[in-house]
C-alpha cells in the first residue's frame, strides 16, 4: 500500500472484490505501477505495435466481457420471495406495493443481466410498434375524413347545436390526424446536419399547437351556446307572440342524425381501445382525443334528442335548453382535457426531471456497472427533453487510469444507459476527485 500515490486506488479483480491477503495487494500495486511506468524505448518501427500490445493487455484486464458478479443485484433479488402480491389476506395497498417492487426488480434484471435475445426482441418490438403507429395514424385519418363528411350532413339535417359542436370537434380531429401523420414522417426522416439529435421534439410541439387550436375553437362554440341558451331562457320568461323576433331553434333529430352519431361513437370507441394499448406520446394523445370524442358524441346525441322531442312537445318544451347546455358541456370538457395535455407537454419541453422510479433504475444501473473500477457515483440526473429523457451521470475512476481505458469504460456505461427505451441520449462524465460540486462545472443560466 505504501507504493500507491494519494490519487491511486486499488483495482480489484472481478472474481473477488474484497482484499484478503498482503500478496494480492502487492500484486495490485505492481499492476498499477506497470500501468503508470513509461513505455520502454523502441525503434520507430515498433512504437505503434508496442502501444497496441499495451492497450491489448489493459483491455483484457479492465474491459473484459466476463460476467461481473452483481452483488448488489443479487441482494435485491433476495427480496423477490418476500413480495407476494397475490396474497388476498393482505391489504390492497400492500399488494400494490409488492407488485410495484417486483416490477422494479424485474426492470433492474432486464437492464443488468445481459441477454442478447431480449435485446433483439426489444428491437423487433420497437419496429413492430412503429408499424402499428403508422397504421393507426393512417386509419384514424381516413375514419375522421369519413366522419366529418357524414356529421356535416347530420348537423345540416338536425340543426342541433350539440351536433354542430360535435362536427367542430370532428373537424379538429381530422386536423390532429393530419398533424400526427406529418409529425411521424418528419421524425423518421433524420437530417444529421440540420438536426443532430433528431426531431423527436416535433411530437410534443405538435400536440401543444393542436391543444391551443382545440381550446380556441371550443371557446367559440361556448360563446354560441351561451347566446342560444340566453335566447331560450328569454323566450320562456318573457311574453311573446308570432310577430316576436325571439323564437325557439328548429331541431329535427331524425333517423339519419341518430345513425350517424351512433356510428361515430362506435368508431371512436374502437380507435380509443387500439391507441390506448400503445405506450407512445402520439398514441396517448390520439387515445385521449378519441375518448373525449366518445363522451362528447354521447352527450351530443342525448342532448339533441331531448331538444328535438321538447320542440315537438313530446316532452316538456322547456327541456329544449338541454341542447345548448350539452354543447356547452362538450366544449368545456374539450378545453379541460386539452389544457391538461398542453400543460404536460410544456413541462416535458422545458426539461422537468424524471420520476423517482426512473432515477432509481438509472442509479442501480450505474451502481452495478464495473464495481471493480468505479470508485464513486457523484451525480445521477434525468430530465425530459421532449418525449424522452436526457441522462447525465458523473462517476469516479482512479486518477492513474490511462485515458484510453477510462474512455472505453465511460462509453460502455453510456451505451448501456441508452439501451433503455425511455432514454434519448446519455452523457457520462468521468472524474477522479469529488471535493467540488457537480453544478460548479457548468454555467448557471
Amino acid at each position: 500500500m505504501d507504493d500507491l500515490g494519494p490519487d491511486q486506488i486499488q483495482v480489484l479483480p472481478d472474481n473477488d472484490p474484497t482484499p484478503t491477503s498482503p500478496t494480492r495487494t502487492t500484486n495490485q500495486s505492481r499492476y498499477l505501477q506497470s500501468r503508470l511506468s513509461p513505455p520502454k524505448k523502441s525503434t520507430p518501427m515498433n512504437k505503434e505495435s508496442d502501444f497496441d500490445k499495451e492497450m491489448e493487455v489493459s483491455q483484457e484486464s479492465l474491459l473484459s466481457d466476463t460476467p461481473v458478479e452483481y452483488g448488489y443485484l443479487k441482494h435485491i433479488q433476495t427480496y423477490k420471495g418476500l413480495c407476494n402480491p397475490n396474497d388476498k389476506s393482505l391489504k390492497k395497498k400492500v399488494r400494490e406495493f409488492y407488485k410495484n417492487q417486483l416490477d422494479f426488480i424485474g426492470s433492474l434484471e432486464a437492464i443488468l443481466v445481459p441477454n442478447t435475445n431480449d435485446e433483439n426482441l426489444a428491437t423487433s418490438r420497437l419496429k413492430r410498434q412503429d408499424r402499428i403507429i403508422a397504421i393507426l395514424t393512417t386509419a384514424a385519418l381516413i375514419i375522421n375524413i369519413v366522419l366529418v363528411i357524414i356529421k356535416i350532413i347530420a348537423a345540416v339535417v338536425s340543426k342541433s347545436l350539440s351536433v354542430i359542436s360535435s362536427v367542430v370537434d370532428g373537424a379538429l380531429d381530422l386536423l390532429s390526424s393530419i398533424i400526427f401523420l406529418w409529425t411521424a414522417r418528419k421524425v423518421k426522416k433524420r437530417n444529421l446536419y440540420k438536426y443532430p439529435t433528431g426531431r423527436a421534439r416535433l411530437e410534443p410541439t405538435a400536440i401543444l399547437i393542436l391543444s391551443v387550436v382545440m381550446c380556441v375553437v371550443s371557446a367559440q362554440v361556448i360563446l354560441e351556446s351561451i347566446q342560444t341558451l340566453s335566447q331560450d331562457i328569454e323566450y320562456f320568461t318573457k311574453s311573446h307572440n308570432d310577430s316576436s323576433c325571439i323564437k325557439l331553434p328548429d331541431l329535427d333529430m331524425s333517423t339519419l342524425p341518430i345513425i350517424v352519431m351512433i356510428f361515430t361513437i362506435v368508431c371512436k370507441a374502437i380507435l380509443f381501445m387500439l391507441c390506448y394499448r400503445i405506450n407512445n406520446p402520439t398514441m396517448s394523445a390520439l387515445a385521449e382525443d378519441n375518448r373525449n370524442d366518445v363522451a362528447s358524441n354521447i352527450v351530443a346525441l342525448v342532448c339533441g334528442l331531448i331538444g328535438s322531442n321538447a320542440l315537438h312537445k313530446k316532452i316538456k318544451q322547456e327541456a329544449i335548453v338541454v341542447d345548448p347546455i350539452g354543447a356547452l358541456l362538450i366544449s368545456v370538457y374539450i378545453i379541460t382535457a386539452w389544457t391538461r395535455q398542453a400543460y404536460k407537454q410544456v413541462r416535458h419541453l422545458t426539461g422537468i426531471t424524471a420520476e423517482p422510479s426512473f432515477l432509481q433504475r438509472i442509479t442501480h444501473l450505474v451502481y452495478n456497472f464495473r464495481p471493480d473500477v468505479v470508485t464513486k457515483i457523484d451525480t445521477v440526473q434525468a430530465f425530459h427533453c421532449g418525449t424522452k429523457f436526457f441522462v447525465e451521470v458523473d462517476i469516479g475512476l482512479p486518477g492513474s487510469m490511462p485515458l484510453a481505458i477510462a474512455h472505453e469504460i465511460g462509453q460502455q456505461l453510456q451505451n448501456q444507459i441508452e439501451k433503455l427505451d425511455d432514454v434519448e441520449r446519455a452523457f457520462v462524465h468521468l472524474d477522479f476527485e469529488f471535493t467540488h460540486l457537480p453544478s460548479s462545472e457548468h454555467k448557471i443560466v
